[in-house]
């Protein structure tokens, strides 16, 4: 019982903990729809799940002792941030004198949201270590596979209860009037923030 309460802290702290995902739900939530930043949350659910069954299946001792594959996906996730932080500057600089004056949510599919968040969390180094440490050091070699399932759903429920919340809170009507005059400097530095991102992945891992 230990181990669910233990996994349960470390999961909500990962999830709450500024980073891609927080940033990629943010931007969503706040340059498109409340559904864009649902189904962005639920690609970022389907990135841990992508995580979690491979550790299940024995492929975290291949990636962590591979170099090359851990390197590919470091430098492929990092390219994806990039990616979407100069879309953000972008978009900035198109929209920018109208969103200082009213915002303007641009449509999104659903389906593009969703990859949003399940390439951002899925190309993410810093997830894979951290799917890494909790199937290594928390679960034993002998909790029987039902019981890692069980563990890896946790995981993923609770990063998707907290960005659905995270969804509804930046797009509560509330929220979005006092928006108003200062999205377009927010969306400047979310894609700031998502260049930053890319770049420190590169540099930390070297």
């Amino acid at each position: 019982m230990l181990e669910y309460y233990t996994i349960a802290m470390i999961a909500l702290l990962a999830a709450i903990s500024p980073g891609p995902d927080f940033v990629i739900v943010v931007r969503n939530a706040l340059a498109h729809h409340r559904s864009s930043a649902i189904y962005t949350s639920f690609g970022i659910t389907a990135g841990v799940l992508v995580h979690t069954t491979y550790c299940m299946l024995g492929l975290a001792i291949i990636i962590s002792g591979s170099l090359f594959l851990f390197i590919s996906i470091k430098y492929l996730g990092a390219a994806y941030l990039i990616y979407l932080g100069v879309k953000s500057l972008r978009s900035q600089a198109d929209n920018g004198a109208a969103l200082a004056k009213k915002i303007v949510p641009t449509e999104m599919t659903n389906g593009k949201a969703f990859r949003d968040g399940f390439l951002t969390n899925v190309l993410n180094p810093k997830c894979t270590l951290f799917i890494l440490s909790v199937f290594t050091v928390v679960v034993k070699p002998h909790t029987p596979l039902l019981v890692q399932c069980i563990y890896a759903l946790e995981i993923a429920l609770i990063g998707l209860t907290w960005f659905v919340f995270l969804s509804f809170a930046l797009t509560h009507q509330s929220v979005k009037d006092r928006m108003v005059n200062v999205q377009h400097i927010v969306t400047k530095v979310i894609g700031v923030v998502l260049l930053g991102l890319g770049v420190s992945i590169i540099v930390s891992f070297r």
